[in-house]
């Protein structure tokens, strides 16, 4: 058995906790990184040991595979509810189930072999079939726990009876269980008008504003500035509108592709492990990314999906905090405002149960805090807070004072984010790199000065004796960002004329 950590020990005798104080239906809220698996591979361990069997609900087969690997590798004996799977067998301790099969078997495997503790996992997904399944156990006094990152649906308080927290992303991300974010964020996208069904906008109507051919450059050419050579996923509105994102980037010459709901699960598998080895850079989706999804390498995340779903929200983004070998953090680009609309990663949570209104007492309270304290960058340094002076350069700006954004570049949010200032010799470094550039495209000098101004602030006094070097990457996607935004702007000259 894996040590547990001290936050999910802590976690694991809340539970018991709780079900000796008579709670049948508890949720762990267990953050991106925080190892509910583990937690739930505990809880099973523990059952068995008592000679008690322990159902484990998911809702896709890829989670199932997943599932089984983690607890066949903890010493467990697995047997599978799923189809015809090749692992049926009813008198296994411990029961890997997809609710779809087990909705239609429930009574007859019950019969012989109903289980001591039911375990749900991504338990926000709340179907009919989960409710049937757990008032069942209820009544036959069968304890049921939820796992979810984002246990924030409506009505989930009319379900469970307790909720159980684990740690926070703020504090996995302190010890350093998760990569910190840098956050970049555009202006909110105007969305008045845009239907909404349950509690969200509606996918197809999205995809008609997020659509537009300029919004998708931008994703393409902010990218290439912010991220260009990370491991990526991004989020569209729709089929059609991811797919159109997939195939920008590919004109950009970067290796994307994209998968939905409806690709073949052996196509999709196949795309997946593509990018998860590095062949294909960016990965377009519409929502099936979300959940269970696991792929450490993910180093940016780009948001092309407006939500006022927290759910939804910190599922995406949640998708780019893994750690991974040589990853020291992941950028999240937000073409949706959803940061601003929903908060950052780090930002304190809903810790209750919705109780079947929308009201959620602790959301609103979020809500009213965040009102008051609206996040705005620094008119100097770009730095977002919420104070009267900007805690990163001292700048206080004078009261209704506007903030621009500078040159319709994507402003830095969060703790993390700074605007960069260069030495002397950094400014010679990256001259450098510009005239390397331009003189192995043909064009003169003078170009390097130019744009090393622009991207530092001030070209090197003394431009002798500087050495041409091959650029960065982060300088490389910095011209290519050039590149493409000057590429546009001689396309809509032609246009006009």
């Amino acid at each position: 058995m894996q040590q547990l950590r001290d936050y999910q020990q802590q976690a694991l005798d809340e539970l018991r906790r709780g079900i000796a104080a008579g709670h049948k239906t508890q949720v762990l809220m267990a953050p991106t990184g925080a190892g509910k698996t583990t937690i739930a591979s505990a809880m099973k361990q523990g059952a068995t040991l008592k000679g008690k069997r322990a159902f484990f609900v998911v809702d896709s087969l890829e989670l199932v595979e997943q599932a089984v690997a983690r607890f066949e590798a903890d010493g467990l004996e697995v047997g599978v509810i799923q189809g015809q799977h090749e692992l049926t067998n009813y008198a296994k301790p411990v029961q890997v189930c997809t609710i779809q099969t087990l909705r239609a078997r429930w009574d007859r495997i019950c019969a012989a072999f109903r289980p001591d503790l039911l375990v749900i996992d991504e338990c926000h997904v709340l179907h009919k079939d989960h409710v049937r399944i757990i008032e069942a156990c209820v009544k036959e006094g069968v304890p049921v726990i939820g796992l979810s990152a984002t246990p924030f649906r409506k009505g989930m308080g009319l379900v469970f009876d307790r909720l159980v927290v684990t740690a926070t992303l703020r504090s996995l991300t302190e010890q350093g269980y998760l990569v910190p974010a840098l956050c970049y964020a555009p202006s909110v996208p105007d969305l008045t008008g845009v239907k909404s069904n349950g509690g969200d906008w509606v996918e197809d109507a999205l995809a008609e504003v997020m659509g537009d051919a300029k919004l998708i450059g931008d994703v393409v050419e902010n990218w290439c500035r912010l991220a260009e050579g990370r491991q990526t996923i991004v989020f569209g509105c729709n089929v059609a509108h991811s797919r159109e994102l997939a195939r920008q980037f590919s004109l950009a010459g970067v290796r994307a592709a994209h998968v939905d709901g409806y690709t073949d699960i052996a196509e999709r598998t196949q795309i997946i492990d593509a990018f998860r080895a590095g062949r294909i850079r960016v990965l377009c989706n519409v929502a099936v990314l979300t959940k269970g999804f696991d792929a450490p390498e993910t180093a940016c995340v780009v948001l092309a999906r407006p939500t006022k779903s927290l759910m939804m929200h910190y599922q995406m983004m949640g998708r780019g905090l893994r750690t991974a070998a040589g990853k020291t953090d992941c950028i999240i680009i937000d073409h949706a405002g959803n940061c601003l609309r929903n908060g950052l990663p780090t930002d304190d949570l809903p810790a209750e149960l919705d109780q079947g209104k929308g009201d959620n007492p602790d959301r609103k309270k979020r809500d009213k805090v965040k009102a008051e304290r609206e996040p705005r960058p620094c008119g100097k340094c770009g730095y977002v807070f919420s104070t009267s002076r900007c805690p990163a350069c001292g700048h206080q700006p004078l009261p209704h004072q506007d903030v621009e954004w500078v040159d319709g570049k994507l402003v830095p949010l969060g703790e993390v984010a700074k605007r960069k200032t260069f030495t002397t010799d950094q400014r010679r470094e990256v001259y450098a790199q510009l005239l390397w550039y331009a003189r192995s495209t043909g064009k003169k000098d003078g170009w390097a000065y130019y744009k090393c101004q622009e991207y530092t602030g001030h070209a090197p006094r003394d431009k002798k004796g500087v050495t041409p070097i091959r650029p960065s990457q982060e300088v490389m996607g910095w011209i290519k960002h050039k590149n493409i935004a000057f590429a546009k702007r001689r396309e809509s000259q032609r246009a006009a004329a």
